[in-house]
């Protein structure tokens, strides 16, 4: 049968062409029957299930073509069998009358986008299957996520290629960079639909527990055009865990508990989950709770970093309600909390003891905390989703979805602190960010004569809020900073919103799909004027405006995906976009008489054009008849125009040649000329039955055409360029004692590159040069077959408790060596 004609017909599999349908009754669906099937394709395997099993299951052909089946032997159920050939594959089950229908799952963005697809045949980084919408994508599985047995999510990323964690190990210091761009607006952080992201002087940027996780996608580049104003290293994708992931075969209720405990801080990790579905399977829902309870953190020469506890608990309820075959109803409800005494910047490594004589003044425990903050934070995470594809129309698969994310610090001083700080946020403060998104978005599939197109529009409001306050009890009796109570000059409380639309087309010839797409952002902002007036002077001189600023603008992308051979995919992306100034670069100010004072309401947006190339190759039956060989090579080049930065050094051209003094009022940022990033990945990875591995290796590099400090200098370095890394893993099954074990490595060469090298004035936004180093470590788990739901892991970080500073640590020390043990038990 053509498949091109019959594309969106759903084929009807009965017993055998001697069988009618009346052999498919509901008697039939409730018997157990004997299955043996091979591996083989999705479509011959549910042929052969059909016949064996004597029962009608209805499928596209399009949605299966590419998809494998794993082997199936022994007496199930109809239904419980073909839960076992869709598990992981991307489809769903559904019950339709007396038989069954395979369909794609709901919103699911890792299924094909269409019939172009490099299947790779096992699990791997780049996921199962590679196609153009999912070319530059690096995933993190259920079972990676359980082996490294992280304590946040930087730690987790920071194994893939051309990503990397910044800022410090103790609990919120880290930050995330992908490709050498490391700031917040530059690394969009999706969590089941909910954008996250944090700006708080010397914080971490994204607080999500690992536990509560079941995959992270990476998508590399300025390159996704469902999401826009920002992202230009790219976007990373969390998945939170659902009921199905959890419940056993042939279970339609259970229960999870897992206890962790990890040697460095001492820490221990509870974990429990109760879910369940209906008989039908159109209600699931989990309740999914996580404690952590840890002592402060060890660095490699066995000094601590002290007041870094790290204790935090959170919980995850999630359901699907399948109101019918068509329409499903999806909500997460994520939350997470911690209050401790910590340093305020909790991107830092040592803190001065307190002297002898503040000591005896305020007692040992009173000296230490006059120099920290007691933190409560608070993180939530709601999303709502409902998903509409009719069986039998393939133009129609819409996705509406709202999601509301909330981030919160509060901290406080003790009391006898000295009043002040006002560079630190005062001796209280409370931050908020919060962040609303809604979308529809629609997904049709036809053809055009030869062309066959997967179409997709949408449209999104964002709305974003941020509101700040501080207190600095040096200034009570002060009116000029309305007596100390005020929103801190330089981190100013504002709202922005977003509205967009975008549509993406992937066209399919042969095996050539190319992937026009256009996006539009209207971007609006307005900032909170300063309670205190010395920081919202009325005077127009003085350049203190808080009004609104609108931005708008296209992006447009074009992406080329070619399946050369069974064997070998070459891809190409190019890309165009742009982000609008953020709140604080808008409306930081300074008093009236410092010599930057004004709002910078006339920045120009900042832009990217963004190129990708590549090729994957993909073997089977390289050494032996069950192993695969998969290896993704990427290049890339970023090139950015009026990027956003602080101004300092030298403040305007007029300063070049004289001492004069600079035209107008001066604003806080300005746009620099321009700077490039590009780079190279390797990434493999290899799977058999006894012996599994991967390498993966990453060089950046990247330049500003001029100084951070001086917009008419020469070329300076970015400070913000990971160093070259590779990473390494080498691992052995022993299916006979149920056993996974093996090795990992992490090489780091140095970074000596600075900006301050061509500038000396730019030393303020160099980072301290870093020695190449080299850490093991070791991992196994255990599912022994006679603990059924039994596991038991263990990890080993820095083996040989090798002392070294990441790069991006700014000189903070990294962890010691951590023996981490968990073992878990399903009910």
């Amino acid at each position: 049968m053509n498949t091109r004609t019959t594309r969106f017909v759903l084929r009807r599999l009965v017993a055998g062409s001697a069988l009618a349908t009346w052999l498919a009754s509901a008697s039939a669906l409730a018997q157990d029957h004997d299955f043996d099937l091979p591996a083989q394709p999705m479509a011959s395997a549910l042929t052969s299930l059909a016949q064996q099993g004597q029962l009608q299951v209805l499928f596209d052909e399009a949605q299966l073509r590419d998809v494998r089946a794993p082997a199936l032997k022994g007496r199930y159920s109809p239904r419980l069998a073909l839960e076992r050939l869709l598990s992981g594959t991307g489809l769903e089950l559904v019950e339709a009358g007396d038989g069954f229908v395979v369909r794609r799952l709901p919103g699911n963005d890792q299924a094909p986008a269409n019939d172009n697809v490099l299947n790779l045949g096992s699990t791997s980084i780049m996921g199962d299957a590679i196609d153009s919408s999912t070319v530059g994508r690096s995933v993190l599985t259920q079972e990676d996520i359980d082996r490294k047995q992280a304590d946040n999510i930087g730690e987790l990323l920071d194994t893939l290629p051309g990503v990397s964690s910044s800022g410090s190990p103790r609990p919120g210091g880290q930050t995330l960079n992908i490709w050498g761009m490391g700031d917040v607006e530059d690394v969009k952080v999706i969590l089941d639909g909910a954008p996250k992201g944090f700006e708080k002087y010397r914080q971490g940027s994204v607080f999500i527990e690992p536990e509560l996780i079941k995959n992270v996608e990476v998508d590399k580049g300025p390159h996704s055009t469902l999401y826009g104003n920002g992202g230009f290293g790219g976007v990373i994708k969390v998945d939170t865990k659902d009921p199905a992931d959890l419940l056993q075969e042939g279970r339609d209720v259970g229960a999870f508990i897992k206890y962790g405990y990890h040697t460095n801080d001492r820490q221990e990790i509870y974990s429990g989950a109760v879910y369940g579905q209906t008989e039908d399977k159109m209600l699931d829902s989990l309740l999914f709770m996580n404690w952590r309870d840890g002592g402060n953190i060890k660095r490699p020469d066995g000094t601590r970093f002290v007041y870094s506890e790290n204790q935090l608990d959170a919980f995850l309820f999630k359901s699907n309600l399948r109101l019918n075959e068509e329409h499903v109803l999806t909500l997460s409800a994520m939350q997470s909390g911690s209050q401790a005494w910590e340093p305020f910047a909790a991107k830092r490594d040592e803190m001065a003891a307190p002297t002898a004589a503040e000591i005896a003044r305020y007692g040992l425990d009173g000296a230490w905390k006059r120099k920290l903050v007691y933190r409560d934070q608070d993180d939530e995470n709601y999303s709502l989703k409902w998903n509409y594809a009719p069986l039998d129309n393939p133009w129609i698969n819409v996705t509406a979805s709202y999601a509301y994310s909330k981030t919160d610090q509060h901290d406080k001083r003790p009391d006898n602190a000295t009043p002040g700080f006002a560079g630190s946020l005062g001796n209280e403060s409370w931050v908020n960010y919060t962040d609303r998104l809604a979308e529809l978005k629609n997904e049709s599939r036809f053809d055009t004569g030869p062309f066959a197109h997967v179409a997709t529009v949408g449209v999104q409001w964002h709305g974003h809020e941020r509101d700040t306050l501080m207190k600095d009890l040096s200034k009570t009796r002060d009116a000029a900073y309305n007596f100390g109570l005020y929103q801190p000059y330089y981190m100013p409380s504002g709202e922005q919103e977003t509205r967009s639309g975008f549509l993406q087309d992937a066209i399919t010839i042969g095996s050539v799909t190319i992937t026009p797409a256009l996006r539009y952002d209207q971007v609006i902002s307005k900032g909170e004027p300063s309670l205190a007036p010395r920081f919202n002077n009325p005077d127009p001189k003085v350049g203190h405006d808080y009004s609104q600023v609108r931005y708008t603008g296209w992006s447009p992308r074009l992406g080329v995906f070619w399946t050369a051979t069974e064997n070998l995919a070459l891809f190409a992306d190019y890309s165009k976009t742009w982000r609008a100034p953020l709140i604080d670069e808008l409306y930081e100010v300074q008093s009236a008489i410092s010599s930057v004072p004004g709002t910078s309401r006339n920045l120009d947006p900042e832009r990217i054009t963004g190129i990708r190339l590549g090729s994957i190759f993909n073997v089977d039956r390289l050494l032996a008849d069950s192993d695969s060989l998969q290896i993704r090579t990427t290049l890339f080049r970023n090139r950015g125009k009026d990027e956003i930065f602080k101004r300092t050094g030298v403040y305007c051209a007029e300063k070049l040649s004289s001492s004069a003094d600079c035209p107008g009022t001066l604003t806080n940022n300005r746009n620099l000329p321009g700077y490039t990033i590009e780079g190279l990945e390797v990434e493999s990875f290899y799977d058999s039955a006894r012996v599994f591995g991967s390498l993966s290796v990453s060089y950046i590099r990247g330049q500003r055409d001029a100084s951070p400090s001086n917009p008419w200098g020469s070329e300076t370095w970015i400070a913000e360029i990971p160093p070259r890394k590779a990473v390494a893993t080498l691992g052995v099954k022993v299916p006979e004692a149920d056993l996974a074990l093996g090795w990992t490595g992490n090489f780091v060469r140095k970074q000596d590159r600075s900006p301050a090298d061509d500038d000396p004035r730019a030393a303020l936004w160099s980072l301290p040069e870093s020695q190449g180093y080299a850490l093991h470590g070791v991992f196994a788990s255990w599912k022994p077959r006679f603990a059924k739901g039994f596991e038991a892991r263990l990890a080993v970080d820095n083996l040989f408790n090798r002392e070294y500073y990441p790069y991006l640590g700014e000189a903070v020390s990294g962890v010691g060596r951590n023996v981490k043990l968990s073992v878990s038990q399903f009910f």
